[in-house]
């Protein structure tokens, strides 16, 4: 059984809407180091993706909050699986950068831990070890 992802249009759509503001305010801070934009706008736009972050994962956390036991075990396997693998992708990829690999920013660990829950979620279809 593979129940769908609870949330519905709301979610879909709020989640879609924070991934766009995510992605600008990295455009937006890149764009105004390379035009000299005054540090104070900088900084506060280089925090928007971390407000965008923490307000997806608590999203995320209501709403599996509110879902029985099973669909609670199924997203807490996949966003164990999801998140290992991101941190085991970061930490080899950190050792190759070491030996010459080219440098990889912190903020693709957002779209990266996200992006792998979608390719586990077909892979983990049970709640059971």
């Amino acid at each position: 059984m593979n129940p769908p992802w609870p949330g519905g249009w709301r979610y879909a759509l709020g989640a879609t809407g924070g991934w766009l503001l995510f992605l600008l305010a990295v455009v937006g801070v890149l764009y105004g180091r390379d035009t000299h934009w005054p540090h104070a706008a900088l900084a506060a736009l280089g925090l928007v993706p971390a407000v965008v972050v923490a307000a997806q994962f608590y999203t995320a956390y209501r709403l599996v909050a509110a879902q029985d036991e099973f669909v609670r075990g199924l997203f807490a396997k996949r966003m164990l699986t999801a998140g290992a693998l991101a941190v085991l992708i970061a930490t080899g990829w950190s050792g190759a950068e070491l030996v010459g690999a080219p440098h990889a920013p912190a903020w693709l660990l957002y779209p990266l831990v996200w992006g792998l829950f979608g390719l586990v979620t077909p892979l983990i279809r049970g709640s059971n070890p």
